[in-house]
């Protein structure tokens, strides 16, 4: 019997067949043999240029980041977290060892997550992207008088691996705002004893969605973390909040001890908002997620009494000033 004579052109073909194929089942199924292949790795990079300077501050402000991933249906793969000095190089990526396909990404980000809030817990497998929640922990009485830790969100819903040392960015958006509160005497008549009264401010926005947004939540009393009496005349406290929304109130009451009176209660949000300047241009919720700290300055005219209500003739908010006209 005669054998038909393989040519090197007739051999190439089935070489090259096999090699092609070979080479486009290693890229689909990255995990499967070679895990350290770089084709096999999504870098993931974070920025927070979400403020008012629209510069990254991502290696000078955050100090851990919590990254959830999630495949194309929203079902939870698996978690990464870093934290450190790995974070302030200016240049961090989190490396992700993936097939190619399709992904979603979530991260809550800040030093004081763990210690804060408290997360929903994950399920490989069968947890979804929608099932995610935090919640600001606090007691019974619902007072949060302490220093809440620095948050962070950002998430990306879709991301399309598809190798070659490619880079997905997350951007992030800062969850808590820090408020600091000035009584001042505009005469020496206005006294005060810091300790006579309590400060609150109290709003509903201590439990967050996958997607950021506020469920429903207890009414929640942020009380002071820091009191100084200055002079007779000047009092100054500190408050720490979480994400402020422009379409809700947020109240903020001082109230003497003795008596039970509100001597002082505000709408903030139309405070903060006066602070907002033309020529950013922002929403005003847009201006509430970038600006995360406040100074309103308070100045009060004849004696504080115990009845109320506090009059104040100027107010300076981030250095802005405004005089108040009483009728």
């Amino acid at each position: 019997m005669c054998r038909k004579k393989m040519t090197k052109k007739s051999f190439i073909y089935p070489f090259t067949t096999l090699m092609m194929a070979a080479i486009a089942w290693m890229m689909v199924s990255c995990s499967s043999i070679h895990e350290d292949l770089p084709e096999c790795d999504l870098q993931v990079a974070f920025k927070y240029d979400y403020n008012m300077l629209s510069a990254d501050a991502f290696h000078t402000q955050v100090e851990r980041v919590e990254l959830y991933v999630f495949d194309e249906n929203g079902i939870f793969l698996f978690s990464r977290s870093e934290e450190g000095d790995a974070l302030k190089t200016g240049n961090f990526r989190m490396t992700l060892n993936l097939d190619l396909g399709k992904y979603m990404l979530m991260a809550w980000a800040g030093a004081g997550v763990s210690d804060s809030y408290s997360l929903t817990s994950f399920v490989p497998g069968s947890s979804k992207l929608t099932d995610i929640k935090l919640q600001l922990k606090r007691d019974a009485s619902c007072i949060i008088d302490r220093k809440i830790g620095d948050l962070w969100y950002g998430e990306m819903m879709e991301v399309t691996h598809t190798g070659a040392g490619q880079t997905a960015t997350i951007n992030l958006i800062r969850d808590t705002n820090n408020i600091r509160f000035v009584f001042q005497g505009a005469t020496p008549d206005w006294q005060i004893d810091a300790d006579a009264y309590t400060y609150q401010l109290v709003e509903s926005n201590g439990y967050l969605d996958y997607d950021n947004s506020l469920l429903d939540d207890d009414r929640l009393s942020y009380e002071p973390y820091y009191i100084k009496q200055g002079n007779e005349s000047l009092v100054t406290v500190e408050i720490n909040t979480l994400r402020l929304m422009a379409n809700m109130e947020t109240r903020f009451t001082v109230t003497h001890k003795t008596t039970g009176i509100k001597v002082f209660d505000i709408n903030l949000i139309d405070f903060l908002a006066m602070t907002e300047m033309e020529r950013y241009k922002w929403e005003a919720q847009e201006y509430f997620d970038r600006q995360y700290e406040f100074v309103i300055v308070f100045y009060f005219n004849g004696s504080p009494g115990e009845t109320g209500p506090w009059v104040y003739t100027m107010l300076d908010v981030n250095d802005w000033t405004w005089y108040i006209q009483h009728e």
